[in-house]
């Protein structure tokens, strides 16, 4: 589907004023990411951590360190460490953005609409999986494709701790 410049050029500013509205209160953006984290794969529970330490602690077979020091970068994983605004809990997401499309949608156009890669594809279910460059935007763009008209629903990828996806 082509669009017109007078269309491109509306929904462009749609998109800018979307974005730059302020967000008051942690209940509007179900995350607190912590892009700075380090996560680290540790099924042998072979890394120590200190008990003393807030920083450090486990999710399943994960560890992390909230301010990004004192783990092998050698072994950090490609996840993103956030704490759910509902339940305070800390939790893993893939840094992929689960998206399911309308029938018609060019989905390399609407990735790129929005500045992000696909990482998996998945057409005969239309369910597509996009990446952003920054996890710090990861929430806002999440919230603008959900309210996209070719997009059905939009929401971070959380990892499930018995290491698959979901």
């Amino acid at each position: 589907m082509k669009l017109s410049n007078s269309e491109g050029l509306c929904w462009t500013l749609w998109l800018l004023v979307f974005s730059a509205l302020p967000v008051h209160g942690a209940e509007h953006k179900p995350y607190q990411i912590f892009p700075g984290a380090m996560v680290v794969l540790d099924p042998e529970n072979s890394i120590l951590l200190d008990a003393k330490n807030d920083s450090y602690d486990r999710l399943g077979p994960f560890k992390y360190s909230l301010d990004g020091t004192g783990l092998s970068e050698l072994e950090a994983a490609i996840f993103i460490l956030a704490k759910s605004n509902s339940s305070g809990r800390y939790e893993l997401l893939s840094g992929n953005i689960s998206v399911r499309y309308k029938i018609g949608t060019d989905v390399n156009i609407l990735a790129q609409d929005y500045g992000l890669t696909i990482s998996r594809h998945f057409p005969k279910i239309r369910r597509l999986f996009l990446r952003a460059n920054k996890a710090d935007n990861l929430q806002t763009k999440t919230k603008i494709l959900g309210v996209d008209r070719r997009v059905i629903k939009a929401k971070l990828d959380r990892v499930d701790y018995n290491q698959s996806v979901r």
